[in-house]
């Protein structure tokens, strides 16, 4: 049998990798939550911008952070003071594909397909795209240390409100 072309890594690596994409999943399952920023190291990136910005390497992006406190104050917004109105949104996640080990981190890339249901409303395609991860060691833990979330459109909805 022949394996699929990729970085060649222990499975205990593997399954780690498996277990951090689960809990970030798991912490946006039911909108965001409080668990979501602890994912990420103290300093790092978060980006929400269209892919065509991304291929251009211009700067713009829907939603920028760039610390583990900032991505703390946007869940603080959204559970305090921002108003929208309720919907459900449902994620579709691939397998991480592992693309390089490098002395900044793992390098690995996931697609992704976002579903909206709004109350009493059909569910409908919300966004879709890659994301392009480097994740590292942390205190024992892997974290990401940069999740850029490269949407297929230049058009989302103006309801973008939850990280992604």
């Amino acid at each position: 049998m022949i394996a699929a072309p990729g970085i060649d890594a222990p499975l205990e690596l593997r399954l780690r990798l498996a277990d951090l994409y689960g809990a970030y999943e798991d912490a946006l399952a039911d909108g965001v939550s409080e668990r979501w920023p602890e994912l990420f190291t103290e300093d790092c990136l978060y980006r929400i911008i269209p892919r065509e910005n991304y291929e251009a390497g211009l700067p713009a992006s829907f939603m920028y952070a760039e610390s583990r406190a900032m991505l703390a104050d946007r869940v603080l917004a959204l559970r305090e003071t921002t108003v929208y109105a309720p919907r459900t949104i449902r994620r579709l996640v691939t397998n991480p594909y592992l693309r390089e080990i490098g002395s900044d981190g793992m390098h690995l890339t996931a697609d992704f397909a976002l579903f909206q249901t709004m109350l009493n409303e059909p569910s409908e395609v919300f966004l879709v795209g890659r994301f392009y991860d480097r994740v590292v060691e942390d205190a024992g833990a892997l974290r990401f240390a940069e999740r850029i979330c490269v949407t297929d459109s230049t058009l989302v909805p103006t309801s973008l409100v939850f990280p992604i």
